[in-house]
């Protein structure tokens, strides 16, 4: 595929999170934590194309994407089983707007999605 073909998915998650929300502000469509919720729903319905380091760009399969956590604003996929992140993750434009449509019509809508970052709890260790 000739690069231009590729969409970076955090811009693909930007453009449907504006899509896919009743009351879309601007500025939610670039907050970080958005963009990677929003991530994961592509991730759903379209294949999403990664690399490593130096390596080319390539369709990542569901074996690949298990166990990771998209971030920084859905431009990588980190694991926290040592496995390397993914960065220059991308959908390619025909399977952006094929998903697109197929949210649409599931009716998937962002207005009340939530990415404030969780808590951290101390762990309690308890006595056998």
């Amino acid at each position: 595929m000739k690069p231009l073909e590729y969409l970076p998915l955090n811009c693909a998650a930007g453009t449907a999170y504006e899509v896919l929300a009743d009351h879309a502000a601007p500025r939610d469509a670039h907050a970080p934590g958005l963009l990677d919720v929003v991530a994961i729903a592509l991730a759903a319905c379209m294949p999403i194309y990664g690399a490593r380091g130096d390596a080319a760009l390539a369709r990542l399969e569901d074996t690949e994407l298990f166990g990771g956590t998209y971030c920084n604003g859905a431009t990588r996929l980190e694991f926290t089983d040592g496995r390397a992140a993914y960065e220059r993750l991308a959908v390619t434009q025909a399977d952006f707007v094929e998903g697109l449509e197929r949210l649409k019509r599931a009716g998937v809508n962002f207005s009340e999605a939530r990415f404030e970052p969780a808590r951290r709890r101390k762990r309690i260790l308890v006595a056998a």
